[in-house]
Order: C-alpha cells, then structure tokens, then sequence
C-alpha cells in the first residue's frame, strides 16, 4: 500500500513538473499577449455564446457564457477551447455547471506494455451548436527576433444562413516592440443580411404542382357531356 502511494505521488510530481516547466519562456523569446473576443452580440439580441474548454487541467468541462467585447479564456494553456451558441430562451433551461454531454474516445499518442494505444473522452454539449473550434486566446511566447508583442482578434456575427449562425473573423490589431506602427486588419463580412433565422425552403416534393384530380360531374352535366360527345364535342 505504502508502495502504491510513494508511485502516485512520484507520478503526480512527474507531470507538475512538465506543467510547471511549460510555463518557462524559452531562451531568446519573448511572451506574446492575445486577446480574442466577439464584439457586436448586442446586436443580436436573441444569440448566446458559449465558450466550453477541456483539458489536462479540467475535470470533464468548463464552460462559461461569452460577453461581448469581452476577452475570451480557456483556463490553462493546455487546454482545448470551442464555442458554442444557443437561442436566449433555450439557455434559461440549461445549467452550464452540468450540460448533458455527449462523449467520443480518441485515441492518444501513448500506448501500455502490449503496444494498444491508450484513449481519452472527448465530451461536447449535446443541446448546443458548435460555431467554432479549437480556438487559441493563449499569446504564449515567439522568437525573439519578431517584434510582435500583443494580438487582438475580433469576431463578429453575420447573420443567418440557412438557418444556421454565421460568424468571421473581423478585424486584427497586431502591436510591435521596434517602434513599427500598429497593423490593423480588417475583413470582408459573409454576404449575409439576415438578422433572424428563417424558415427553410420548402423541399422541391412540397414546391411540385400537386396532380389534377378528376371533377365529379353531377348527374345533369354527364347528360350534357354524352349529348356533346354525340355531336363531335367533349369535355
């Protein structure tokens, strides 16, 4: 027993140590600040984002409710960040703090003594829609000899397509440390003007001319059809 707790703690040193290691900037770099954010949700009043974050450093998930113009986060560097979105009205049902998940296992790098691969859970929220993945707001650090030192990207919400939520990139803000003028960048938004969802085209089964039905014809007009028909006519 005491064997088995001298090998958890020795482990669990192991790995604080290559936490702690991957925090130190390495020789001839510097740190780079970054700031992703989303900066016109008030103009979509009935959208909510959702940041949702797993990792090394997470127990299952996290997952927070994004505010506009509002720096996003993902806990430790490591860690994986996505977002999600949700109407105003559904997120009132929902708890953040314990979102029913779906899980998939992925297999990881490592493997045990019989050279199988081990797995990990990767969860997601299965009552909200995923609108983007894997983004990084961690800076980090670069070489030293690009003077780049603080980011700012922007995402804006387009609209909807097919009724689906559309988001792009925006704008980007890049500032140096050599004197050299801030670089701004800004781009083209989605040709997409719709600020409501709409209702989905009928499928071509529901835009096709229904067939012609036969008119029941009364008793009168199947005399006046044969005494037609009798004299070269129809009907």
């Amino acid at each position: 027993m005491t064997k088995k707790i001298i090998l958890t703690i020795a482990v669990l040193g192991i790995l604080m140590i290559n936490f702690a290691s991957g925090d130190v900037i390495p020789e001839n770099s510097h740190s780079l600040s970054r700031c992703v954010k989303f900066v016109n949700l008030n103009d979509f009043s009935d959208v909510v984002l959702i940041g949702f974050y797993t990792g090394p450093m997470v127990d299952t998930y996290e997952a927070y409710q994004i505010e506009n113009d509002k720096c996003l986060g993902k806990g430790y560097k490591f860690n994986t960040l996505y977002i999600y979105w949700t109407t105003k009205k559904k997120i009132e049902s929902l708890n953040l703090e314990d979102l029913k998940l779906d899980s998939e296992k992925i297999a990881g790098s490592g493997s045990d003594k019989e050279g199988n691969p081990h797995y990990y859970d990767v969860y997601s929220p299965s009552d909200l829609t995923l609108l983007l993945e894997d983004i990084e707001p961690y800076g980090g650090h670069i070489d030293e000899t690009n003077p780049l030192i603080n980011e700012t990207i922007e995402y804006s919400v387009a609209g909807y397509s097919d009724g689906k939520l559309v988001v792009y990139k925006s704008k980007q803000t890049s500032e140096y440390n050599n004197g050299q003028s801030n670089k701004v960048e800004t781009f083209k938004k989605p040709n997409i003007n719709n600020k409501e969802p709409i209702n989905p085209a009928l499928t071509p089964e529901q835009t096709q001319n229904p067939e012609p039905q036969p008119v029941k014809k009364s008793f009168w007009n199947s005399i006046f059809c044969f005494f037609k028909r009798l004299f070269g006519g129809s009907c």
